[in-house]
């Protein structure tokens, strides 16, 4: 069984790009991304502060990174509703490297370092609930060769949780209030 066997309830289009497609969205995504974590009831800093550094900074930086691959979503009127995205994670960046002060050792060897990395994954609120964000993330998934797939929730109670368990994530951290899960691919026991 595949990732993307899960049928969504809606019947937007979702769509496999590029770090080059990608950029060339990089307006609808920028508002997708601030209309979706704006509304957002999480405690998460979802701040002006906060939406403008992913804007200007965050965003555009991803876009440079090896292996970086992008679901995006439209709805029946073409607007875009959704998007997943990610890229090979690598010791000397944040995420990898701030994770990685804060598991063990023994965590850190077995998961970080060449992995595919979940950076965000964000649904415009009417479009929850209806299965897209699975959508988003088992295409992008299904689209990939890497052996390991980490991401991290803000929040430990996070609604996302049971969405990221169901597709075969398990905890591997937790700290402050964040989760980070990974997902073994490719692989069997031996």
């Amino acid at each position: 069984m595949t990732n993307s066997e899960a049928t969504p309830t809606t019947t937007c289009l979702v769509e496999l790009l590029g770090p080059a497609q990608a950029a060339e969205l990089a307006d609808e995504i920028r508002a997708v991304y601030r209309t979706a974590f704006s509304v957002s009831a999480t405690r998460w800093d979802k701040s002006e502060l906060g939406i403008t550094a992913f804007e200007n900074d965050i965003f555009p930086r991803h876009l440079a990174r090896e292996g970086f691959g992008m679901t995006t979503a439209r709805n029946d009127a073409g607007k875009l509703v959704g998007f997943c995205y990610g890229y090979i994670g690598e010791h000397g960046q944040y995420w990898t490297d701030y994770v990685a002060a804060r598991i063990h050792p023994s965590l850190e060897k077995a998961w970080l370092g060449g992995h595919f990395e979940i950076a965000e994954l964000a649904v415009e609120s009417e479009e929850r609930g209806k299965g897209l964000g699975r959508a988003l993330l088992s295409t992008l998934l299904d689209s990939r060769g890497e052996d390991r797939v980490a991401l991290q929730t803000l929040e430990k109670d996070s609604s996302a949780l049971p969405l990221y368990e169901s597709l075969g994530f398990t905890p591997f951290g937790e700290f402050e209030n964040y989760v980070v899960l990974g997902q073994r691919r490719g692989t069997s026991a031996a």
